[in-house]
């Protein structure tokens, strides 16, 4: 898009150009720009209340003529385009009319491209019940990527792997639906439990993880023991009083300095979490350091 914005500027002699998707709450962001964009600010806000159909729109902001028209996909407005010269030169023709329609109906069904790519992207990307990250999206894509900042700025984060205990007892009394309603219900309270910056995903029926950046392991442990407390309210959903709905929680720190594969990583915090299952299940236990032999966990204090 920004080529198609320089090219169609340059084409017909424009100060200006700018090219608009509508998101999935129906406002214009900017997708390309190209030219002279001073005292354009309030230009955004003049096309939002464009209609599929309406045809090209003069205005005179600051010191520039503009000329937009809205893209649309099968009659629904996706995005739109505009277009600014001085505006103390020559008035819009009716070629510019024209012109700008034209290259806004192919923009529409481009605009329509990219959006059916970023949903296929994000379909991959995501698990379909709940939205959150996928396994291998969390795994192959964003820790990969995080561990690559924290090892450039030094910083410590969290692996928490979360695990529901007794899930299967919730399935097998109450049926699925009460079962999907218990995994919806762990996705909001780990969302709760999340800052901004900080990622969850579902690797697949019960099991959870949250990744935290730039926490100290006494952070980490604080907010262990708040998941684990907070996860009493799964306890509705039980199949029965001897089987209690919850969570067993493992949590492993990665530090920079100790150049660890993420295989080890993963596997510190499974074992940790594997540790409080077999403990009694219900709690959290802190992984072994880097470097420790994972036999080490069973030995670990769970709390």
């Amino acid at each position: 898009l920004n080529a198609a914005a320089a090219a169609t500027a340059r084409a017909l002699g424009m100060a200006g150009c700018r090219i608009y998707r509508r998101n999935e709450r129906g406002a214009f962001t900017v997708a390309a720009e190209y030219g002279n964009v001073e005292g354009l600010k309030e230009l955004d806000a003049s096309l939002e209340s464009m209609k599929a159909g309406e045809n090209v729109i003069e205005l005179t902001i600051d010191k520039w003529q503009v000329l937009a028209t809205p893209t649309n996909y099968r009659h629904a407005v996706n995005g739109a385009l505009s277009m600014w010269k001085p505006a103390n030169g020559q008035p819009w023709e009716n070629d510019h009319h024209i012109l700008i329609r034209d290259v806004a109906n192919q923009l529409g069904i481009a605009n329509e491209q990219i959006s059916n790519h970023e949903r296929i992207v994000n379909l991959s990307r995501t698990d379909g019940m709940t939205g959150l990250l996928n396994r291998r999206a969390f795994y192959e894509e964003e820790l990969p990527r995080r561990i690559a900042r924290l090892e450039r700025n030094r910083e410590k984060a969290a692996l928490f792997y979360v695990d529901m205990d007794n899930f299967k007892a919730v399935n097998d009394v109450h049926g699925h639906q009460v079962g999907d309603d218990a995994i919806m219900f762990l996705r909001d309270l780990l969302m709760e439990m999340s800052r901004p910056g900080d990622v969850i995903a579902r690797l697949g029926g019960d099991e959870f993880a949250m990744w935290l950046d730039g926490v100290t392991p006494q952070v980490s442990e604080n907010r262990a023991g708040r998941l684990i407390e907070a996860s009493k309210t799964l306890r509705k959903f039980s199949g029965s009083p001897e089987k209690p709905l919850g969570v067993s929680v493992g949590v492993a720190i990665f530090d920079p300095k100790d150049n660890e594969p993420l295989e080890d990583l993963l596997a510190r915090a499974d074992a940790a979490m594997y540790a409080v299952k077999k403990a009694g299940k219900g709690g959290f236990q802190m992984a072994v350091p880097a470097g420790t032999p994972l036999a080490a966990s069973e030995g670990g204090k769970t709390k």
